[in-house]
């Protein structure tokens, strides 16, 4: 919900240089770094290289390491995050890999206006972000940043890489990388292209994106691209990635026993002390109470759901409910038809207008598109109530932004919130009743402040170290894949021996086989492990 502005996603990578560089192949946990232990609050995980986190959408990269060189990373010092070891002696550097597109009509059609004529220009927008709007100074100067050719596909509305990436990696600075939503940087890969588990020594996938109900609601024949596209999903994420991360447990299983459900996800400051101020304000009977919604304007972020829930507010109350609709996107045009009671001219409004009945032209609702705007701008006063009905998100950022500022939050009761369920101003519904019932008790009352314990949750400080404990791979998580590989070794091994000997069988039209050591094809009895 909230990139990096330039249209930046990819990889987010911990780059450092050794102290005996090898140019001839991928680095080998087992010949430069030797496992450490990391305690993760439970128990003490082994995990080799050293862990490494990362805070994915503000570049708020941390490492612990062992055996390298390299510069002190100011990231480790202002966070504090150094693992297992005094500050001093922390060591290494990070870069940031991000794609460059190719083509200038690509960039018009991502980008519009704010258009980079070259690599550098984009180079200086980061940094300058970091610097200002992030209020991350010396990440900006420090961090490096790596750009790899990239094509913007239309019909995704997604970037994909020209070429292999692992190819821009030198061999003597592949450490650790965390590869942001490792299902799409993999879908289209170069013939020849290497692995990320074998060009570095600890991969961690973080996934956030439910791309499963996309393709299941709103693809062509969705009953059939659903299930291929989970299944092609999971071979790519078990073919790089040591660990994955899922930010909620909406997400479709990846690799069994290698995965952690955790939100590595953080907000920026300015959200946070936005939430302080309002704290502060004694008075607050002046107040809009105005409600508002911020995100992409796509059918799959719940605007159907939300036209269904402005019919029952007024089948119950007697009238619509106003609200503020901020963002843009590819479906804008049909969404907005759509709330000014009109039917799609395109005809893919998806049976948006069931509800309204069959009058081609109906009363439009009042709801208003105020463009694209960031989120931070909506501090203030003005607006109390945040109001997402959406049921294919993995974990909005900005519901998590809205809660930060201390607003009241209405959102249903789905796996992709439970994070949420924690904060006193988080009000969740499981029907169109009970929305109605949550969006009353919000524009009746003040929302209750945050304590500083739940206002440091949703801050990258606590995310990243989140994210050390969820990249860990502990020695019970190690054992319990190995049995879960070996189970799967059974199945397949006692799967081949039946149809042998079934096949064997119908052959000879004899009942001797039996003598044989075979399992029968019914059985479910497992083979033994050793």
């Amino acid at each position: 919900e909230n990139p990096l502005p330039g249209g930046v996603e990819g990889v987010f990578v911990d780059a450092k240089e050794f102290e005996e560089p090898n140019d001839e192949g991928p680095i080998q946990s087992s010949t430069l770094l030797s496992p450490t232990k990391v305690n993760t609050g439970n128990e003490n995980a082994v995990v080799s290289p050293s862990p490494s986190c990362c805070s994915l959408d503000y570049s708020c990269f941390s490492l612990s390491e062992e055996d390298t060189a390299g510069k002190n990373d100011p990231l480790l010092a202002d966070n504090d995050l150094a693992v297992g070891q005094p500050q001093e002696e922390v060591t290494g550097e990070v870069t940031l890999v991000v794609p460059w597109l190719v083509e200038r009509s690509d960039r018009d059609m991502l980008y519009g206006g704010n258009v980079f004529e070259n690599m550098e220009e984009q180079e200086v927008f980061i940094r300058q972000w970091l610097s200002d709007d992030a209020g991350m100074p010396i990440e900006a100067e420090e961090l490096k940043i790596l750009f790899y050719p990239a094509r913007y596909h239309k019909y995704y509305n997604s970037i994909f890489a020209l070429g292999d990436i692992c190819d821009l990696i030198p061999n003597n600075t592949a450490d650790v990388c965390i590869l942001e939503e490792p299902e799409h940087l993999n879908w289209y890969r170069a013939p020849g292209s290497s692995s990320w588990t074998t060009k570095f020594c600890h991969c961690v996938g973080v996934i956030h994106t439910n791309y499963k109900a996309y393709a299941r609601d709103h693809a062509p024949a969705g009953f059939l691209a659903a299930p291929l596209l989970a299944g092609v999903n999971s071979l790519v994420v078990q073919a790089n990635c040591h660990k994955v991360v899922k930010l909620s447990g909406v997400l479709q299983e990846f690799v069994p026993g290698a995965e952690v459900v955790e939100n590595v996800h953080g907000i920026r400051e300015a959200f946070l002390k936005e939430g302080l101020r309002r704290a502060t304000v004694e008075e607050k009977s002046g107040d809009r109470r105005g409600v508002y919604f911020i995100g992409k304007l796509l059918w799959a972020k719940g605007f159907d759901l939300l036209l269904e829930l402005e019919t029952y507010y007024r089948h119950k109350t007697g009238e619509y409910f106003d609200i503020d609709v901020y963002g843009s996107g590819p479906d804008e045009k049909e969404i907005k038809r759509a709330f000014n009671g009109r039917p799609s001219e395109e005809g893919n409004g998806r049976m948006l207008y069931s509800f309204m009945g069959n009058s081609r032209q109906q009363q439009p609702l009042p709801v208003n598109f105020m463009g694209r705007l960031d989120h931070s701008k909506l501090a203030g006063d003005f607006y109390s109530v945040f109001v997402n009905p959406s049921l294919t998100e993995v974990l909005c950022t900005t519901t998590a932004e809205a809660i930060a500022m201390g607003k009241w939050v209405v959102i249903p009761s789905h796996p992709s919130n439970t994070f949420f369920e924690q904060f006193p101003n988080c009000l969740m519904y499981r029907t169109q009743r009970g929305f109605v019932s949550q969006l009353k008790t919000a524009l009746e009352n003040d929302p209750p402040p945050l304590s500083d314990e739940l206002a440091r949750l949703l801050s990258w400080e606590a995310a990243t170290m989140r994210v050390v404990t969820a990249a860990a791979i502990s020695e019970r998580d190690e054992a319990r894949s190995q049995r879960i590989n070996r189970a799967k070794e059974g199945k397949g091994l006692k799967k081949a021996i039946s149809g042998f000997f079934n096949t064997a069988s119908a052959k000879e039209e004899s009942s001797s086989v039996t003598n044989h050591a075979s399992f029968p094809a019914t059985s479910t009895k497992p083979l033994p492990v050793q």
